[in-house]
């Protein structure tokens, strides 16, 4: 195009122009052959397909040889859709650069003819989509999830609903009725951040991803290694850090930020922080005083949100699943009347959690787990055993003190012990304590049988179960079989 039949000849201002646009344009522009062969390529086309200039590009013919698209009949249905329409746009497509990694680009083209109408060739302009394609998946990975996880939520609640209603007479429906107050507001308090985030993330796919690679496209190599600088300290965890700790890092920033002559200084230091700047600002310097550089940056405090929303719905999906979890294990009633063995210490895991949200305001919970066998047992029972002695521990304490759960070997058996620092059980009132209807609490608070449920529990299991009180100190101490005796059906 550029030659003469003498080899060499000179350049107009117009073709030295189209030259110059052709090599240097950020986009890849190319021209192909029917077949897919590259006729012409700029040096972004050959970057973007990991080639190290437009001639080994050409040279290789990843697309005439049919080893460019990972999905090989995307190259048929370009082929076609040209032939229809003459041009298309935003064709997307999963391709294979040339050290075989996958990446997405988009392409906008169109046909060539002749005079006569026939087609020449095809030309057209290649864009890497790759980071924008990676952030949609994720977003529709993490709707996918959060889907299922409410899904599985609301399955629960309402499984909640129907055991409330099949054990409203029974002693376990008492100890659950003051549980649901708890085992919603544990639901819903993960709800609440799981949807703030959604709404985080969703701002962030309609207002910057959009822009994103706009902005990327644009920064020069010092620039872009600045960001990227910048991207890593968003790993730092600053919602950890105390009022007193962000007033210090900002009384820091500020003045440097004021002599560097940025409107706001005070803001932007808030938004460093957010980021995770905490120590030296010089490796951000060249962004904070490039002409797009808070563009960056506020591009930067974005996908910090982004991943901020990101790790509170898993942790709020962990939280969530975790009192599923229980909550299914609680109500779980084996019809079948045989042992099985289990873990003991997994059933008092699933009370505890039941009862997180009053025991977190105001009760110390200590664990002391020795490691102990597996029994053979009733696991939905005992549980029952848990839920009584907890649940009695808590009303006792007033829901404020210290609950001391121990777990220990002992020969031939394991024993349990709950001890809670309420007042203690008056001497005149111990003898009855495990008696059928017998109890102390106001009226529509008990109905008297909870001890005496789990006492026969407890005989059913061929273990033991005593209690020792005094004031500030009550001791619950249930030993069981670890090993069921001979005849024992």
């Amino acid at each position: 195009m550029f030659e003469s039949h003498t080899g060499v000849r000179d350049l107009s201002s117009s073709e030295l122009a189209f030259r110059s646009i052709f090599e240097n344009a950020a986009e890849g522009i190319f021209q192909t052959d029917l077949a897919g062969r590259y006729i012409r390529a700029n040096y972004s086309l050959a970057k973007i397909y990991g080639y190290e200039s437009p001639e080994a590009l050409i040279q290789d013919q990843p697309n005439a040889k049919a080893g460019l698209y990972v999905e090989p009949q995307r190259r048929q249905e370009f082929i076609t859709l040209m032939a229809e329409q003459d041009t298309l746009t935003d064709f997307e497509s999963a391709i294979y650069r040339r050290d075989r990694s996958i990446i997405w680009i988009s392409e906008t083209c169109r046909v060539v003819r002749d005079q006569q109408g026939q087609v020449q060739y095809y030309e057209g302009f290649v864009r890497d989509i790759t980071q924008q394609r990676l952030a949609m998946d994720q977003l529709k990975s993490t709707e996918a999830r959060l889907q299922q996880r409410n899904q599985e939520l609301a399955e629960a609640l309402s499984q909640l609903q129907n055991t409330q209603r099949e054990l409203v007479h029974s002693e376990k429906m008492a100890a659950l009725g003051q549980l649901v107050a708890g085992v919603a507001h544990e639901i819903n308090t993960p709800l609440g951040a799981i949807r703030s985030s959604i709404e985080t993330i969703d701002l962030f796919a309609q207002r910057t991803l959009p822009t994103l690679p706009d902005v990327l496209r644009n920064l020069s190599p010092e620039l872009f290694a600045a960001f990227t600088s910048l991207r890593q300290s968003c790993l730092q965890d600053t919602l950890q850090l105390s009022s007193r700790e962000r007033r210090q890092h900002k009384r820091r920033m500020t003045p440097i930020l004021d002599e560097l002559g940025l409107e706001n200084a005070d803001g932007w230091a808030d938004t460093l922080i957010d980021i995770g700047v905490l120590g030296d600002l010089t490796p951000f310097l060249p962004l904070l005083q490039a002409p797009t550089g808070l563009e960056v940056i506020e591009l930067a405090h974005q996908l910090a949100l982004l991943e901020r929303s990101t790790h509170t719905i898993t942790t709020a999906i962990e939280r969530a699943a975790k009192v599923v979890f229980a909550l299914k294990t609680y109500a779980r009633f084996d019809q079948s009347g045989q042992k099985v063995v289990a873990q003991v210490t997994d059933g008092i895991e699933t009370v505890l959690t039941l009862y997180h949200n009053k025991l977190k305001h105001g009760v110390e919970v200590i664990r002391e787990y020795e490691p102990v066998p597996l029994i053979p047992c009733y696991p939905d029972e005992l549980t029952q055993v848990w839920t009584n002695l907890v649940h009695n521990a808590l009303q006792a304490m007033d829901e404020r003190g210290r609950l001391q759960i121990q777990v220990k070997n002992q020969p031939q058996a394991i024993a349990i012990q709950i001890t809670d620092s309420g007042p203690g059980i008056p001497d005149a009132v111990m003898p009855r304590i495990f008696e059928p209807f017998f109890t102390t609490k106001p009226i529509g608070e008990g109905n008297g049988l909870g001890l005496d449920i789990v006492r026969k529990i407890v005989d059913k299991h061929q273990g033991t179960i005593n209690v020792n009180s005094r004031p500030g100190e009550t001791t619950f101490t249930i030993t069981l079989p670890v090993q069921e005796s001979v005849g024992h059906a």
